[in-house]
């Protein structure tokens, strides 16, 4: 376990190091994170445009949320990178095995993902006019991390079709993220939705934990909002579980036929 600990440090820091050659903290801070603020405010613009107060709380909570879920997401192309310098092989073949690295390549998109997260969830509130109710405002925080881990195993798991199906990787980011984005009830209630559909989208990522964030900010009774705690992280454990046996499934097959390469 120490030595498995050590080599998801190793893989963290990886991951902290490559993202520090794309972004300084300037273009991080003035570039990308200020693209999902304005995301989120342009939502929140377009629901207040209905003049309804309610409808445009419910859609800034909403899209600030999802901003964890969007980022951690992003895990998908940190892993299919893996594949496409050539590196796969490396980690099917280590004593320590690939797992460890497998799950850890991509926390520093958790950790910008809570970042992000956490400036929308305080700064744009007071800015666009949508004061939240603090300090039950502070006690959803927990869940935003909640809905961070779920997500991030949502991105593991659909990690593996982009290392079996190279050069998608971007579209099964996108499809992946848009779907809970669409569906979850970030803007649309989940009533909405047919009850087939919803019975579907019970196993995303973000849907029981947003519903917990708008329990707590509503003073919805405790028993309801643990209910959907708990839900969250079942479903987050559910996703790790896929995300396991998928990468399990890909190098056992891809030692046995040679196509963990790039090239294969």
């Amino acid at each position: 376990m120490i030595h498995a600990i050590r080599i998801v440090r190793q893989s963290v820091i990886l991951g902290f190091a490559e993202m520090g050659r794309v972004y300084t903290w300037r273009t991080w801070t003035f570039g990308w994170l200020m693209r999902l603020l304005c995301q989120v405010a342009y939502y929140v613009l377009l629901g207040s445009y209905l003049g309804d107060p309610a409808l445009t709380r419910y859609v800034l909570v909403g899209n600030s949320v999802a901003l964890a879920c969007l980022e951690s997401t992003i895990v998908v192309i940190s892993l299919s990178g893996e594949r496409a310098m050539g590196t796969l092989p490396l980690l099917a073949v280590a004593p320590a095995g690939h797992l460890p690295v497998y799950l850890g390549r991509g926390v520093q998109w958790m950790t910008t993902g809570l970042i992000s997260s956490m400036v929308a969830w305080t700064a744009l509130p007071p800015l666009l006019g949508v004061p939240l109710p603090w300090p039950r405002a502070a006690y959803a925080i927990p869940v935003i991390v909640l809905v961070l881990l779920s997500s991030y195993g949502y991105g593991c798991a659909l990690a593996g079709v982009a290392l079996r199906l190279r050069g998608v990787e971007w579209l099964v980011l996108n499809f992946a993220y848009g779907i809970v984005m669409t569906f979850g009830g970030t803007n649309v209630p989940m009533s909405f939705w047919p009850a087939p559909l919803r019975a579907v989208l019970e196993f995303l990522p973000l849907v029981h934990g947003l519903q917990a964030v708008r329990g707590i900010l509503d003073g919805a009774p405790t028993g309801h909002v643990l209910g959907q705690v708990g839900l969250e992280a079942l479903v987050g454990a559910g996703w790790y579980a896929v995300a396991w046996l998928s990468m399990d499934r890909l190098v056992s097959v891809g030692r046995r036929t040679g196509t963990l390469d790039y090239a294969g």
